[in-house]
This record gives C-alpha cells, sequence and structure tokens, in this order.
C-alpha cells in the first residue's frame, strides 16, 4: 500500500535545495553525474522527492534514517490496518438488496408480465408484513429492500429435475459468501417444493462452520401455491434473516389471536388461502430482528405500498360489504374472533370501522348499475314547457 507524503511548496523548495547541495554529484540510473539545477528538477518527481524530504527532515528535526523509515512503516501499517477494519466491516454489516429470480424449466410457459408483476407485488406485500410487525412492537416499520427487477432464468432442466443444487448451479447470480445476500427464487409452474416433503427452503451459501448470520442465502417459494405461497415467502426469509429455530407455541395473543409466522408445521385447510394478516411475529423474534441491524426504513415499504396490508374483508369471504361493518362495530365493545385490528394499530376503533366502511362504499359504488345518460332533444324541451 503506497503511502504519500504531503508539504508545502516552501518545505519541497527547502527539500530539494537541501538535497541538492549535499548530492551535487550523485549520479542518476544512467550513471552520469548530474549538476544541481538537474538534480533539483529531478527530485520534484519520482522517488527522490521522498529521499530529499527524508534528508530534510533528519537536517531539521535530528531524526536517523532508521526512525524515518521505522515512522513511514508504522504509518504504512495502521493505514492497512484501518483499511482491512473498514472491509471488514463492510462484509460483515452491510446489508445488499434482495435479488428476485423467476426459474423457468425448460417444461414451463415462459410467465406473461402480468405473472412477473404480481411475484413483484407479492414481494411487497411481505414487505409491508415485516414492517407493520416490526412496528407493532414499537421498533419502527423497518423490513428489507429487494431489487425490483426481476430476473427470468430459462433452463434447459425440465421442472422434476430442478433440484436445490441445479438451481444454484445454473444461475450465475447467485454466489457463495459472507455479505449477507439473500436471493429469492421462485419456482415457475411449481405447486410445491423442490426437495422431498418441503414446500419451500432456504439454503445457507458459505462454507461451514462459519457464521450463519453473515452467510449468503437462497430462498426457493413454489411460484404457483396460490394457497400458501405469501405466508411461505414470508416463513423462509425468516430463516434467511438468522431466524433459525422455529417457534415454541403456534398461536401469539395480543389482543387478537394470530398464528406465529416461524411456528412449524403450518396449519393447513385444503382449499382455503391463507393470509399473512392472519400471522406475526412473537416478541423474541422481533427484537431479535432489531438487535440484528438487518433490517431498515425502507421509503419503498411506506405510503402507496404499505396500503397493501389494509384489507378491510374481515370474514374472508371475498367481498368487503356490511357483514365487515357489523363484525368490526361489534369487536368495538366485545371479543371478537376475526382480525377487525384493520390498521393494525392493536386496537379495534372508530378508526378500523371508518376503513371498513369506506371500502364498502367503494364496492357498492363499484358495484352498481350506471344510469342512463339522457339526451334531450327540442321535443322534450317544449313538452316541459
Amino acid at each position: 500500500m503506497a503511502t504519500t507524503i504531503r508539504f508545502t511548496d516552501t518545505e519541497l523548495e527547502n527539500a530539494t535545495d537541501f538535497a541538492a547541495r549535499h548530492a551535487v554529484d550523485q549520479p542518476d540510473n544512467r550513471g552520469i553525474s548530474q549538476s544541481p539545477e538537474e538534480h533539483k528538477r529531478n527530485l520534484r518527481v519520482g522517488r527522490l522527492g521522498k529521499i530529499a524530504f527524508g534528508k530534510y527532515l533528519q537536517s531539521r528535526c535530528n531524526f536517523t534514517t532508521k526512525e524515518i523509515r521505522n515512522k513511514l512503516m508504522k504509518k504504512r501499517r495502521f493505514l492497512f490496518l484501518v483499511w482491512i477494519l473498514l472491509s471488514l466491516s463492510l462484509v460483515a454489516y452491510a446489508e445488499l438488496p434482495i435479488k428476485v429470480i423467476y426459474w423457468k424449466a425448460s417444461d414451463v410457459q415462459m410467465p406473461s408480465q402480468d405473472e412477473i408483476d404480481s411475484l413483484r407485488d407479492k414481494m411487497l406485500e411481505v414487505q409491508s408484513f415485516f414492517a407493520s410487525e416490526m412496528d407493532r412492537y414499537g421498533f419502527g416499520p423497518k423490513t428489507f429492500d429487494f431489487m425490483k427487477d426481476i430476473e427470468v432464468v430459462e433452463s434447459r432442466l425440465k421442472l422434476s429435475q430442478s433440484t436445490s443444487d441445479q438451481i444454484h448451479r445454473e444461475i450465475p447470480s447467485i454466489e457463495w459468501g459472507l455479505q449477507n445476500q439473500i436471493y429469492v427464487v421462485f419456482l415457475g409452474g411449481a405447486t410445491g417444493g423442490v426437495e422431498p416433503g418441503v414446500a419451500a427452503y432456504s439454503k445457507p451459501l458459505c462454507a461451514l462452520p462459519a457464521d450463519l448470520r453473515h452467510c449468503n442465502n437462497m430462498v426457493v417459494v413454489p411460484a404457483e401455491n396460490e394457497q400458501l405461497r405469501e405466508v411461505l415467502l414470508a416463513h423462509e426469509l425468516g430463516h434467511a434473516f438468522s431466524l433459525f429455530e422455529h417457534a415454541s407455541t403456534r398461536l401469539i395473543e395480543n389482543r387478537v389471536i394470530r398464528i406465529d409466522l416461524m411456528y412449524k408445521p403450518l396449519h393447513v385447510i385444503a382449499g382455503v388461502k391463507e393470509h399473512l394478516k392472519n400471522y406475526a411475529f412473537n416478541l423474541k423474534d422481533a427484537t431479535f430482528l432489531n438487535e440484528d441491524g438487518r433490517l431498515s426504513v425502507q421509503r419503498d415499504s411506506q405510503g402507496s405500498d404499505h396500503e397493501m396490508m389494509i384489507d378491510t374483508d374481515v370474514n374472508n369471504d371475498g367481498y368487503t360489504d356490511l357483514s365487515d361493518c357489523l363484525i368490526v362495530r361489534s369487536a368495538m365493545s366485545i371479543e371478537s374472533n376475526y382480525d377487525t385490528d384493520i390498521n393494525n394499530d392493536g386496537v379495534t376503533n372508530i378508526l378500523d370501522l371508518m376503513l371498513v366502511k369506506a371500502a364498502a362504499f367503494e364496492a357498492i359504488a363499484a358495484a352498481a348499475p350506471s344510469r342512463p345518460k339522457v339526451i334531450t332533444t327540442t321535443w322534450g324541451e317544449l313538452k316541459r314547457r
């Protein structure tokens, strides 16, 4: 590592004058003796500048040549140590945006733009879920960032041949390392996981034994599992963010009973879609995510995207209507089995009722038939007179 010595023009002039007086007969690299003017001119460039300044320090400060060399070596070592520490800190703690990939097997059709946009929406929904849960525990709306452009990778393998090792091997952008890089791979055409008996999984991408908290990680989720896709994605991202242990209890009781996201196995009812709003982080996991420092407040997770977490279909019948309003109104006075905390502020009150009413009125207005436009003729005007 090169050490740059900086000094003022006056100091440089004094140094070069001093060196020129004491090295009149010093030969150059060709073995030819130089005049004081030539030597002085050459001292301004190349390594002789350092020699001149070293001799100048020696004459002014009574430093020996060995002492000057030792000081320069100490400076080099110090700067090198600082560089190493900065590099390690960047590797260990910099949280990179999650890379999102669509894996297309050879026997799976190319996804449409709408399908790619739908997967991006699922990432936004999970991003908002993390922010909402962290905010609920008082840590602020901390969540992850991800790249909005989804990379489509076409494989020569069939879907049945797409193992986790093959996926990792055929996607050049997925790298081993300790950069905290997370890759989310949506398995096109799949309703189940790649590995036998596993619906989705996360895989550390570093040589063991290593600190798994800094490992790159590959999360694989079936792209066509409409029933569990968002829940599986959020669960596996929890593992990728170092929540390695599954929760010991299934339910979390905090005003509203919800399912612990990190509980295994998931309780699935055939034909019933699972919604993230029915799940939650427990306090221990949320505290760990906050102290680990890998989540942060993301601008993209606020504003319009954050509205994705406001689900006004309380009874999950596919509509927001009068029934949902009645359930929320009832829950303001008595305990309810439904999740009526619409805005996730920890209590069911008039604000939640207003949100459901507004959504119900909007749905009614959208479903109402439009009034036919009446074109007034001259004869019509005459009749009204």
